[in-house]
């Protein structure tokens, strides 16, 4: 192994220049030690080194066994702004990207490949050379699970509080409860979470030291040897959480070292004087912030940002800066305006703001390019905290001062040579500095008020300037009486000299409550997945404290659910399954409002944990039509909006007018199928690692058809009933090769023509009916790495595979993988233990019914199959199926694995393990937690097979005679109960996972099936 690099060597390496001098002190700190609670750093001083720290310090420690590393493997960036979340992600990326570079070029002497070297061994399993995952998880982005499908894996995860808060809590976002204890065993253990921006964080910091609490020896049998750790990065940290001390860095005696560098001097000494200004009402704060940004321009400035601290005034400003753009007696453009909010669908997002478009090529903070023309770029609070965009003038509605300091980091980020200034202004209505009542800000409640007193207060007068022509062409009136402006320099070294102490600052920052205290029973309820208890806690407390937070639902548009026949819409989309490229993120009570009321308008901000707004369509009555995507199975088509949960999949029919979809969040409409291209499933699907798909459905394709005649004549073909595979590859292609007989170029999209290249070759198990008349077609899985669907059943999920996987072959696969996991998570003994589990997990598929439904009915039962290539994608098919192999409702194949280990496992197990053992076969589909499905077998077949050397034997009659895992005296509950209080609630799920996780390793995974060649 390569000599391990001091930090300041691996980040020379990385970055080509030197680390400021608190960076390399923390690296050099945490290598001895854990993290220190909070780490207080003023806005630009680069916290987001702490990923690289993090994965530094975890390469040093890589060889040290469990008991003795305090480095976690798996590193939490949790802020919640999305487009925050977003660029740490990007940092992250691009830090694995050149680990896995340096292991290519294979140069031991290079700081990164030893690095990149140690994170490998550590992982254990063959990687292809990705020594670290990276993954973001949040409202309304790609569902990435590559943090979680290998446990060894050192990996950076980019995340919301809502999103780890949820998986930490056992009721993970987007994901079935079935597989929250693998997200809740990952989060809670060999974990640090950095979290990040002071807003909202005492209550989720509260929940998280509960967790580490429960996490002690005091609350389980056995001792939890991994690593979880906390850290807030933030210019103001709580000073005390839950009476715990707090432990800071830098301490007060180093904080004059750790920030001496004449780039952070730069920094923090930049003027940023901003003009305080008061309008009448909200009316005309909308159209001072357009004609503010204007001004900018006007004079000068080529990059104006406006943070306003609505969605929909977002909106507003926008519309009114259109109409500033361009006046009438002008054909040419003074500005350009973008729309940036939190409120968008992640594919769509990764079109605005990639690397190359044109908001990352004019507002990047390192090196923009220079605009052709100037550049306006309206957000809301999705831009407030780290994003990596700098502005030369901004406009800004006043909010709490926390927020406030936040907005002023993204102007001139990168700080300004001495005598430079980048100017402001700060603007807010009459109406919002109410003291108390319904119009008192829901997202910053009192401190708005608070703060622009204060600001108030501070502010220098200074004469203000003559105005002259106005970006609009309208000539403004000299004004011998123009008011004074007042100004307050919100540069870091000048606010610091005037900001308040104690209660004074407390009172002008973001509101926050207390989470309320998280007890056993709250834990003893969660951990219940199979089923959830009813009721159950509500986790946005403990996220957000008391009184705060909004829940959100995922709304996804499709132009091919007909209205006049919602009840095929459930079998529409089990053909095209959702995935969370194409999810808008919006808060529940605004979905339910706009279901009764496409035009209501959205007065919702744009930062998660703001106190919730009253639900005025809560209840009752009749609304919009919408599919509740539970999975395959569990969907239904629903009228009233109260019956949508927090954390819903909704699917609706794509409306008449496309302003109606433009009212719930931020649409571009550049790429998409249907007349308004509102969607996108296909592209979506295929951004999530999918095999490419792609719907030949008149509703679909109809923007094409009038242009395209092939196009017509294969929707034709696909809309009989006699077509052949011969013919729809024929004319698949016939579509592909077409060019107008003019010469003019194709109406076809080249993203389009690329879709129907893709699903040229299409097989005849690929190609499923649609509903609503015409086939989806998918191209045949090259490779297995694609985005699970976590809310489809269990078995529809990894018992699908692209060939025949035979049973033996899994399950010596899984057997090899969990001991490799195992032996790196925990240690040989446990390793040993959940090898033999992972010998019995699926025993229960030698149900010949189970054969039968894998093999479709057909014979061949010498060679049991593990997954299937021959199960059906329509769910009304599969219940036939089902039905037709004799298979009854709710069978699970791990409780007959449960019934055989008990009659036939080995003896040589102890009693508490012999407990572990059959509880992980029985959980290893999320079931036993604490109970088994009911499932009636009054006529149960006799199982005969063989596990390696050992032979498996049960007769029909033994098989009645056997208590059903279902039955509250089979002892299945009263074994998990147990084993709660033996490994505590995060360490039994995180023993769970690991051999859920080899499973699932297997199925992704599988080797060659060497049954098959000994046999040949």
């Amino acid at each position: 192994m390569s000599k391990h690099p001091n930090f300041p060597e691996f980040f020379r390496a990385l970055w080509d220049k030197e680390p400021f001098p608190w960076q390399a002190m923390l690296a050099e700190r945490v290598t001895a030690r854990p993290w220190p609670d909070a780490i207080d750093l003023p806005t630009a001083a680069g916290k987001t080194v702490c990923l690289d720290i993090a994965v530094w310090a975890l390469a040093v420690q890589a060889h040290e066994p469990l008991g003795r590393r305090s480095a976690p493997r798996r590193i939490w960036f949790v802020v919640d702004r999305r487009i925050v979340v977003d660029e740490a992600f990007e940092r992250a990326r691009w830090l694995a990207d050149k680990l896995a570079q340096a292991l290519s070029a294979c140069d031991p002497a290079s700081p990164i490949y030893a690095v990149a070297e140690r994170l490998l061994k550590l992982r254990g399993l063959p990687s292809r050379q990705r020594p670290l995952a990276v993954a973001r998880l949040r409202g309304g982005t790609l569902l990435d699970d590559s943090w979680a499908r290998v446990p060894s894996q050192p990996a950076i995860i980019c995340s919301t509080a809502d999103q780890i808060g949820s998986a930490l809590l056992f009721r993970p976002y987007r994901h079935g409860i079935l597989s929250a204890p693998v997200y809740a065993g990952l989060a809670a253990n060999d974990s640090l979470i950095l979290l990040d921006e002071a807003h909202c964080a005492v209550p989720f910091l509260q929940t998280l030291r509960a967790v580490r609490r429960f996490r002690g020896d005091r609350w389980s049998e056995q001792p939890n040897p991994t690593p979880f750790q906390v850290a807030v990065l933030s210019a103001t940290p709580p000073t005390a959480v839950d009476d715990e001390p707090t432990e800071i860095f830098p301490t007060a005696s180093e904080r004059d070292l750790a920030l001496d560098h004449p780039v952070l001097h730069a920094r923090l000494k930049t003027s940023k004087p901003a003009t305080l200004e008061l309008v009448p009402d909200e009316e005309a704060l909308a159209q001072r912030l357009a004609e503010a940004a204007a001004d900018f321009v006007r004079h000068g400035k080529r990059r104006v940002g406006v943070i306003v601290n609505r969605v929909g005034r977002a909106q507003q400003v926008v519309q009114k800066l259109e109409q500033l753009a361009t006046p009438a007696e002008s054909a040419e453009r003074y500005f350009d305006v973008h729309l940036l909010t939190g409120r968008i669908r992640p594919f769509e997002r990764d079109l605005l703001i990639a690397p190359g478009k044109d908001l990352h090529r004019w507002f990047r903070a390192n090196q923009p390019e220079e605009p052709p023309r100037p550049q306006i770029l309206v957000a809301t609070q999705c831009l407030e905290v780290g994003a990596d965009f700098s502005f030369d003038a901004l406009v800004t509605e006043c909010a709490s001062l926390d927020a406030l300091r936040q907005r002023f980091g993204r102007l001139a980020r990168l700080g300004l040579d001495q005598g430079q200034d980048a100017p402001a202004i700060i603007l807010t209505a009459k109406s919002c500095l109410q003291e108390s009542g319904e119009d008192r800000d829901p997202v910053y409640g009192q401190a708005l008020k608070n703060t622009w007193d204060f600001l108030d207060r501070i502010a220098t007068p200074i004469e203000p300037a003559p105005t002259d022509q106005p970006a609009t062409g309208k000539r403004r009136r000299k004004s011998a009486q123009a008011p004074q402006r007042r100004i307050v320099d919100f540069g870091v070294k000048a606010l610091d000299r005037q900001l308040p102490s104690g209660d004074e600052l407390l009172k002008r920052l973001a509101p926050t409550s207390d989470a309320p205290v998280l007890l056993p029973a709250h834990l003893d309820l969660l951990c219940q997945t199979a089923p959830a208890p009813h009721p159950e806690p509500d986790l946005t407390p403990f996220l957000h404290g008391k009184g705060r937070g909004q829940p959100e639902v995922n709304v996804v548009w499709r132009c091919d659910l007909d209205p006049r026949r919602a009840e095929d819409w459930p079998e529409i989309v089990s053909l095209t399954r959702p995935v969370a490229g194409e999810m808008l993120p919006v808060p529940l009570f605004r979905l339910r409002q706009w279901l009764r009321d496409h035009t209501s308008a959205d007065s919702t901000g744009d930062v998660e944990g703001s106190a919730p707004e009253a639900d005025t369509a809560a209840g009752g009555g009749s609304a919009t039509p919408f599919l509740l995507w539970r999975g395959r199975d569990r969907s239904e088509v629903l009228t009233d909006p109260a019956r949508i949960p927090p954390g819903a999949v909704v699917v609706l029919p794509v409306p008449a007018e496309p302003a109606d979809a433009e009212a719930l969040g931020q649409a571009l409409r550049e790429q998409g199928f249907g007349t308004e291209r509102l969607d996108f499933w296909e592209l979506a699907w295929r951004a999530a690692g999918r095999p490419p798909a792609l719907r030949v459905q008149r509703a679909v394709l109809a923007r094409w058809l009038p242009a395209c005649p092939p196009l017509a004549d294969l929707l034709a073909l696909a809309e009989r009933d006699d077509w052949t595979i011969a013919e729809l590859r024929d004319a698949l292609a016939a579509v592909r090769d077409w060019t107008p007989q003019d010469g003019a170029s194709s109406p076809l999209d080249p993203w389009l023509r690329d879709l129907f290249a893709a699903v040229a070759q299409v097989r005849k198990r690929d190609v499923a009916v649609h509903p609503g008349g015409g086939l989806v077609l998918r191209a045949p899985a090259a490779a297995p790495e694609e985005e699970p669907d976590l809310f489809a059943d269990q078995d529809d999920a990894w018992s699908e595979a692209s060939e025949e996987i035979l049973l033996a072959d899994h399950t010596a696969q899984v057997e090899d993988t969990v001991a490799v996991l195992a032996q790196s998570c925990l240690d040989t003994n446990a390793a040993s233990l959940l090898q033999t589990a992972a010998r019995w997990h699926d025993t229960g598929k030698l149900d010949p019914r189970f054969q039968a439904f894998l093999r479709a009915g057909l014979p061949d039962f010498d060679r049991p199959r593990a997954k299937s290539p021959d199960l059906p994608r329509s769910s009304q098919a599969a219940r036939r199926l089902r039905e037709a192999a004799g298979l009854p409702e709710n069978f699970r194949h791990e409780m007959l694995s449960l019934q055989l280990a008990e009659r036939s496992a080995p003896s040589g197990l102890t009693p508490e393990d012999r407990e572990l053992f059959l509880h992980l076969i029985a959980s290893h589909h999320g079931y036993a937690r604490p109970f088994a499905p009911v499932c009636e077998d009054p006529e149960p077949p006799a199982v005969e097979g063989q596990l390696g050397n050992t032979p498996v034997s049960l007769n029909a009659d033994q098989r009645r005679t056997l208590t059903a895992p279902h039955r509250l005296d089979s002892g299945v509950s009263d074994r998990f109960w147990r084993l709660v209080r033996r490994f505590g609630w995060w360490g039994l799920a995180y023993r769970e996972a690991l051999l859920r996780l080899a499973d699932w390793y297997a199925s992704r995974h599988p080797r060659p099936n060497t049954t098959t060649q000994q046999q040949s």
